[in-house]
């Protein structure tokens, strides 16, 4: 099963740009896989400054012991190689998380331009089953995107995040109008213990393989 760890930066005022090539950098120096955003449109706008995330895919739990080995042994180095970047940042943290659920194939010259990512609370008991129906309904839309279906290893248990990464801001438009058009919805909303939180990305960086 494959897992992927963020990393979460707030810049100080006048330092998004530098921190996000910064954080390019950085995940370029650990030779994975991973995304780079900007947010543009935060869950909560009038309280949220700008953030810049890391996303980096991590094959199987061996990886994520590799990961967090390579961080925090030698007396964290690896985290004091990066005090340039904390210096211009008033927050950081991090947090991982399992693939429940991906697209098959890449498209062809898919050139990946925003990300949204939507936090849904699920009923007790219920995530397997809310895994299934997304996995399948995100598996049988006709567009040119990426998904996946997670699961935080942090935060409320019965919490489901459905990651979809597009080419254009049209593009995730017309995604959204096929998605929430689909009758499937319905059965999305027996599931929900309340009302889905949605986040926007503008990526900066993105290294498929």
């Amino acid at each position: 099963m494959p897992y992927f760890m963020n990393t979460f930066r707030t810049p100080k005022s006048g330092k998004l740009a530098e921190v996000a090539d910064l954080v390019q950098k950085s995940l370029q120096d650990f030779g994975v896989p991973g995304i780079v955003s900007v947010t543009v449109s935060p869950p909560t706008p009038h309280l949220e400054s700008f953030k810049v995330t890391a996303a980096l895919n991590i094959e199987n739990p061996e990886g994520v012991d590799a990961l967090i080995d390579r961080i925090f042994d030698n007396g964290m180095q690896a985290m004091r190689d990066r005090t340039d970047i904390s210096a211009l940042c008033t927050h950081e943290s991090l947090s991982f998380s399992k693939v429940m659920a991906s697209s098959a194939n890449i498209p062809d010259n898919f050139a990946p331009k925003f990300i949204n990512r939507q936090f849904v609370p699920v009923k007790l008991g219920k995530v397997p089953e809310i895994v299934e129906l997304l996995s399948s309904w995100n598996a049988d839309i006709d567009h040119p995107f990426v998904y996946n279906v997670s699961v935080p290893m942090g935060g409320p248990v019965g919490s489901v995040r459905i990651t979809h990464i597009v080419e254009s801001f049209a593009s995730l438009e017309t995604l959204n109008e096929k998605v929430f058009s689909d009758p499937r919805i319905n059965n999305l909303r027996e599931l929900i213990s309340g009302s889905a939180v949605r986040s926007l990305g503008r990526i900066t960086y993105a290294k498929v393989a």
